[in-house]
């Protein structure tokens, strides 16, 4: 029962995940940009934190549920894999709110 595993990801999903995440992450910095607002370097980080962070949890989390519906994986398994991706979104975010205090506003 192998399987390839880029079959787990669906390619125009994908696509459209990746453009709705980087329209969500990147449109009020760029709104902000294009309004002669001042743009702060943390900012950029967390909005680029933001946007890899939320578009691979995704990512992965469709490869998952693929995986789970295809029978590779069980619901456990599948339920744990998310929860591991989404602590790992979280933790990203605290560690970029340590590395720039000053600057939260």
């Amino acid at each position: 029962m192998s399987t390839d595993l880029t079959s787990l990801f669906h390619v125009p999903t994908l696509i459209l995940v990746w453009i709705a995440t980087l329209v969500i992450a990147g449109g009020p910095l760029l709104w902000r940009f294009l309004n002669y607002r001042p743009v702060r370097r943390c900012e950029i980080l967390q909005g680029v934190a933001n946007l890899v962070t939320t578009g691979s949890w995704l990512t992965l989390g469709i490869a998952a549920i693929n995986a789970h519906e295809r029978g590779l994986i069980s619901v456990l398994t599948s339920i744990v894999a998310m929860a591991f991706l989404l602590a790992g979104a979280g933790g990203s975010s605290l560690l970029i709110a340590r590395l720039c205090p000053a600057e939260q506003s």
